[in-house]
């Protein structure tokens, strides 16, 4: 694609809030939850289909430098001026990290870039990064998968100097645009930026109808800052405490492929199908049976997670036994190899936990993790079909898992000694899973599905696609819905020998398309 495709950065700004911050809102408290998540950055693209009339591009023939189209500077413009008015109601976005327990809401301002794509065409662009993510780097707003740099490092540590949102505008000729945001997973979480994005979109669409700033502003509902009274921050007393409560985590950018599976509805419902078991001998009715089948039924969440967790068991059973065979793993008394333990770790917005729910609009991070643990024997065929007797085993555990993070359990949160408790399986886990052990292998979880991402329209209608970009670790999953709303596109990150039986893998191939 790069011989065909030339992106020119037209501009680079810090775009600050439309009014400044009052100073009794300049300091931002982080929660105790903001306080254990990883300072990494996290993508979100968005692609608009081709939107140019006969508006044809133009040159400056002065410097000789291309610009973009009257129309689509307009829509630039649009982007500029909603976003700097939105950011006065998101104001930490635009503060830098101050220390280990606030944000300094000094108006520093977001990373704002504008780009320009020629040879290719939004549509092109979908079709190959949707089998190849790598096509997404020259859209991200800084050096991607880790630089030399420390400063471009996706998941490196120091904060305190960068821009906490980076946005890069891509303008291609035909007029489609691929916006791209990148947001600091330590102030906020994926349902609260997504509420910023439709959040922006929505003041966008009001600029067009009136010139009140007051009402545009209006138009949204004023995020809710109260998690930080929810959880307060953790004083930390020594660097080692800091250092165990933080996942400190080098990303795997070498080695690491992320792929894209879709699932159509269809294929969803099979899947859940296959979950329901009732016994003909029972003595039951229908009634009773309906009854039954009802109640284990589970969510499209459920029955691909465990999908998904089942074909991954069986590739890694396949290497382990491969492993063996060929003598790579010795066989002793302190290493039986006989049983692998793995661990599926499910992220949970807590905001539909409690009672009551907390609003959408409550900025910052509210996940928790959810665990199933299983073995699994080395002994036998260990392929799939061997394994699917364990399929509604896995659904029943994962449901159970997830139903156990409820109102009394964010209650039980409240208390850092839970919060500690529940962070360090977590750290143990992404420790264990970045290392080389044979033992206990995990598959992390998470998901944007039922998320407005699908109605961020500035002006020129919704996108045609949303996704990431390349995922940071290995052994990570993320669902997102499909454009068309009839399924769910699984990004799948795996080491790269993982991946190649993984995408092969007969169910995988029989659900998929």
């Amino acid at each position: 694609m790069n011989d065909t495709m030339k992106i020119e950065i037209l501009s680079k700004e810090s775009i600050k809030p439309s009014f400044p911050t009052p100073n009794n809102i300049k300091t931002h408290n982080l929660s105790n939850l903001d306080q254990i998540f990883p300072p990494l950055y996290v993508d979100h693209l968005l692609y608009y289909p081709n939107l140019e009339s006969n508006d044809s591009s133009l040159r400056d023939d002065d410097s000789k430098n291309m610009i973009i189209s009257v129309s689509s500077r307009r829509r630039c413009d649009v982007l500029k001026k909603s976003l700097a008015e939105t950011l006065t109601r998101y104001y930490p976005l635009v503060g830098r990290i101050k220390d280990d327990k606030s944000v300094e809401c000094n108006d520093e301002g977001v990373d704002y870039i504008e780009a320009r794509v020629v040879g290719r065409v939004v549509s092109q662009v979908i079709q190959l990064a949707s089998s190849d993510i790598e096509v997404m780097e020259p859209f991200l707003p800084y050096e991607p998968y880790g630089g030399t740099a420390p400063s471009f490092r996706r998941g490196g540590l120091h904060l305190n100097s960068k821009a906490l949102l980076k946005i890069q505008v891509n303008v291609f000729d035909c007029g489609g645009m691929v916006i791209c945001l990148s947001y600091s997973h330590k102030i906020v979480d994926a349902s609260s930026f997504a509420n910023f994005v439709k959040d922006w979109a929505t003041i966008a669409r009001a600029g067009s109808d009136t010139h009140d700033d007051e009402l545009k502003v209006a138009a949204v509902d004023k995020p809710c800052y109260i998690f930080s009274s929810i959880f307060p921050p953790t004083s930390f007393s020594d660097q080692e405490e800091k250092d165990t409560a933080e996942v400190q985590i080098v990303p795997d950018r070498i080695g690491i492929l992320t792929k894209r599976f879709v699932f159509k509805n269809s294929s969803i419902a099979t899947l859940k199908k296959k979950c329901i078991h009732v016994n003909s001998n029972n003595g039951s009715d229908q009634v009773d049976r309906q009854k039954h089948n009802k109640q284990q039924m589970p969510t499209r969440f459920e029955a691909l997670t465990s999908f998904i967790w089942m074909c991954f068991m069986d590739v890694d059973l396949r290497f382990k036994v491969k492993q063996i065979d060929d003598a790579v793993i010795p066989v002793n008394a302190a290493c039986d190899p006989k049983q692998v333990q793995y661990v599926a770790c499910f992220a949970i917005n807590l905001r539909t936990r409690t009672i009551p729910p907390l609003p959408d609009n409550t900025f910052g991070n509210m996940t928790d993790t959810a665990m199933v643990e299983v073995s699994r024997n080395l002994t036998g065929n260990n392929g799939f079909h061997d394994q699917r007797q364990y399929y509604s085993e896995s659904v029943s555990k994962i449901k159970d898992s997830i139903k156990l993070v409820d109102n009394e359990h964010v209650k039980a949160m409240k208390s850092n000694f839970a919060i500690s408790c529940n962070h360090m399986k977590l750290h143990q886990m992404l420790k264990e899973g970045t290392s080389n052990d044979d033992h206990k292998t995990f598959l992390m979880f998470s998901s944007w599905c039922r998320f407005p991402i699908y109605e961020a329209d500035f002006g020129w209608g919704k996108p045609s696609w949303a996704s990431i970009s390349k995922l940071l670790y290995k052994n990570c999953v993320m669902f997102i819905d499909t454009s068309s709303g009839d399924g769910i596109e699984a990004w799948v990150s795996l080491k790269e020998e993982d991946m190649v039986e993984f995408e092969l893998h007969e169910e995988l191939l029989a659900l998929t398309s």
